[in-house]
């Protein structure tokens, strides 16, 4: 199976194309990454064919994207593109919470693991002094919440959690130690996300996932008035 992996919802273009074969062993035949989040409304189709080329690809057989939460302009961008693309070829697509695959990410990188090994707190900047917040308690992810820093630190204190790994994109949460790691485009290790991805679906019928399923996951209700 031909997978293609994209996402522009941080400040970020990722693209990759990786071929799994049948024990969901990862083969990543191109990458692109670029720190450039202005560009990516022109930028990313681009990154799309340079990487499928690279890979020797026409089209791919399955789409998986981060569909949020992030950027308003950057979770419509890879949805709505995701959403055509998966049209134009007639294949499944796949959208993931963007904090669970970037977690997924950071912690592959440092110790090959699909999913965190200890506790994970991940808090992405939603702008206007708040963070779209996304728990791993050791076995699962929690829901992800859109909170203030008071607001996440009163839930620390009630379920009397101190996360063993802090990470997190934009400015510095003002309740992180000084120890957490900042997400940023080159420190995401793809192939873990792509892997972790697949393995997420596979007990899914991927003939329901087709592009009119593939929504935004914006959390903010109140995000598209303020813009």
């Amino acid at each position: 199976m031909n997978l293609l992996y994209f996402d522009t919802t941080q400040d970020w273009i990722h693209v990759a194309v990786g071929n799994f074969d049948g024990d969901s062993n990862l083969d990543l035949m191109a990458k692109q990454i670029e720190a450039s989040p202005k560009e990516a409304s022109f930028r990313l189709v681009e990154m799309i064919q340079v990487a499928l080329n690279q890979g020797h690809l026409k089209k791919p057989d399955l789409i998986i994207v981060p569909n949020g939460p992030g950027s308003f302009t950057g979770i419509r961008i890879t949805v709505t593109t995701a959403r055509d693309l998966a049209q134009l070829w007639e294949i499944p697509v796949v959208g993931i919470d963007s904090g669970e695959l970037y977690a997924v990410g950071i912690e592959s990188k440092q110790k090959n693991q699909l999913l965190p090994m200890e506790t994970t707190l991940v808090c992405l900047d939603g702008k206007q002094g708040k963070y779209y917040t996304k728990y791993f308690d050791g076995t699962t992810f929690l829901e992800t919440k859109d909170q203030t820093p008071s607001e996440m630190i009163q839930f620390l204190e009630k379920e009397q959690i101190t996360p063993n790994n802090w990470y997190y994109t934009g400015n510095f949460p003002s309740f992180y130690p000084n120890s957490a790691i900042k997400i940023e485009a080159t420190n995401l290790n793809l192939s873990s996300i792509m892997q972790y991805s697949l393995e997420q679906i596979k007990q899914t019928n991927l003939k329901n996932y087709d592009y009119l399923s593939l929504l935004p996951n914006y959390i903010r209700g109140t995000y598209v008035d303020q813009k």
